[in-house]
């Protein structure tokens, strides 16, 4: 996700320091209180050398130099690194001077000379990546960075057009010039997964096969293959926050979350509950990995959200779950078990190798493995999980040894997973 630096706006600086990108483009700023805008900004705009200096292609001495301007020549800044170089041009070339052997020559006012800011209720979505500022105007400093189509929620603006923002734990000003603005039906910032459920109550099932997951409404399509009767929780805060739309819910499911049609859902679901027709792990996995038909699955009959598997998974799962509940006097929760291939596509995008299996590889994909919360009793360290380790293999389930915490050779094993459970029956 993140860019490597270059002159273009919206980008990372070269080499060791963050860019202050050419004006109008890029900002951020620390909280403003009430409705008054960021004090006035000074930026450089022409330095003069103090010796003969080299113009280098990053704001680093171990970049390459391009060529050396003399001693007393005044050249324009085009903008500034965080660790204080210059970025000029001089006899037709770009690039990068320390800033210890110039000065200042000739200075301009940029961002936040406006007296006042307004409060909006708006997501901004970047169209490249930009730096966040302290202030609003290029000449603050950088404070973060926002990623090319992560949405933000802002709630102010400047009268010189830029927002305030907060996202991933930053909050600063960012250029109204390169974004595009929504209040109705946002594509948002939710925040990472932890469960379905995320403390959900709102239960809905899929009515049909292959429904539509979106980003907002009636936009990109996050996950287009989503089974009948899969479960789906509406979260009405993050709805409100993302602008309602009628006929329209803001929803998790599969591990995702985003906006579909409510008329796609329904109360209660209508899949099978046993494995009628007989079906085998052999035949199962005969099918294309994530397109499995729905005579392949069931719902299990003691899980409240009715969580679809692949259907010879299913009798084994009820022994397990069945001396679960004797042990702790409750059902094991099951997050995720079925996955279909836009699923494993979005999540493989969303959660990187790590922990995502290579779509169309994965044992979710014929319905034969399981994920449980990622909570403290389901970690490793947690009570659910050493029971599930010592216990499982005696109903076909199983935990793999390459997921365990830590290697043979007692180092962490970076693909460690303690919620993943799959099922080695017939």
């Amino acid at each position: 996700m993140l860019l490597a630096g270059s002159l273009a706006i919206g980008s990372l600086a070269p080499a060791v320091a963050a860019q202050a990108l050419p004006s109008a483009a890029l900002a951020a700023s620390a909280a403003v209180p009430g409705t008054l805008a960021p004090a006035a900004a000074k930026r450089v705009t022409q330095v003069k050398t103090t010796s003969n200096l080299n113009m280098r292609s990053g704001s680093s001495t171990k970049s390459r130099v391009i060529l050396t301007i003399p001693k007393n020549k005044t050249v324009p800044v085009k903008s500034q690194a965080s660790n204080g170089w210059y970025q000029v041009t001089y006899n037709k070339k770009t690039g990068w001077i320390s800033n210890k052997y110039t000065k200042v020559a000739k200075t301009a006012t940029t961002g936040g000379a406006s007296n006042s800011a307004k409060s909006v209720k708006l997501w901004v979505t970047p169209k490249s990546t930009m730096n966040i500022r302290k202030g609003a105007g290029t000449g603050h400093a950088v404070v973060g960075k926002i990623n090319k189509g992560q949405p933000a929620y802002a709630t102010s603006k400047a009268a010189n057009g830029w927002y305030k923002i907060s996202t991933q734990g930053k909050t600063g000003w960012v250029s109204g010039a390169y974004v595009t603005t929504c209040s109705k039906g946002c594509a948002i910032d939710a925040g990472p997964y932890t469960t379905n459920r995320a403390g959900l109550s709102d239960r809905y099932f899929t009515k049909s096969a292959s429904a539509d997951l979106h980003a907002s409404v009636n936009g990109k399509k996050r996950i287009g293959d989503i089974p009948r009767n899969s479960i789906v929780y509406r979260d009405a805060a993050w709805e409100k926050k993302a602008g309602p739309v009628a006929g329209w819910y803001y929803v998790r499911t599969q591990g995702a979350d985003g906006w579909m049609k409510a008329s796609a859902l329904k109360r209660s679901t209508s899949a099978k509950t046993s494995n009628t027709s007989k079906t085998t792990r052999s035949k199962v996995q005969k099918q294309a990995n994530g397109k499995l038909p729905e005579s392949m699955l069931v719902a299990l009959s003691w899980d409240k959200e009715k969580t679809l598997i692949a259907a010879p998974a299913a009798a084994d799962l009820g022994r397990l779950n069945a001396a679960f509940r004797k042990k702790f006097g409750k059902n094991l929760e099951i997050d995720l078990a079925y996955r279909t291939l836009d699923t494993q596509k979005f999540l493989y995008q969303e959660l990187g190798s790590y922990i995502a299996a290579k779509p169309g590889t994965s044992n979710h994909g014929w319905g034969l493995a399981i994920d449980v919360p990622e909570s403290y009793n389901y970690s490793f360290k947690g009570k659910y999980y050493k029971w599930l380790k010592a216990n499982s293999k005696k109903y076909n389930w199983i935990h793999r040894k390459n997921l365990e915490e830590f290697r043979a050779d007692g180092s962490r094993n970076p693909y460690a997973e303690a919620w993943h459970f799959e099922y080695v029956g017939k």
